[in-house]
């Protein structure tokens, strides 16, 4: 049975300053639209609780290929501009950024 994000999932963990959330979640609707039209099963965003700094993304894929084929297409300038905007928004930028992935736990029957 597989996830209902997907068989791979991506998490990217990072810290923006509050003062700049509302600015970052604006370049998160952008980058959510492009992802998903490029063909992710999801993309969701969650700021911690008890701490206003941390987010946290999480991106569903059908599998470690797809994620390999999709990871490999070319950005736009357009999205190159908000990666590029995000990455001075990020605390320390995407060198700080966090990254893991996850599989799905699969049952014994």
């Amino acid at each position: 049975m597989s996830s209902k994000l997907g068989d791979y999932i991506v998490e990217y963990r990072y810290r923006v300053d509050p003062i700049h959330r509302p600015r970052m979640l604006e370049l998160l609707a952008e980058v959510r639209g492009h992802v998903l039209d490029m063909g992710l099963n999801a993309f969701e965003v969650w700021v911690q609780e008890e701490d206003p700094w941390g987010f946290t993304e999480l991106h569903g894929y059908d599998s470690w290929s797809h994620y390999q084929r999709v990871s490999q297409k070319a950005s736009s300038p357009e999205m190159t501009r908000i990666y590029d905007e995000m990455d001075r928004l990020i605390e320390g930028g995407f060198a700080k950024l966090e990254h893991r992935s996850w599989t799905p736990c699969r049952w014994p029957k």
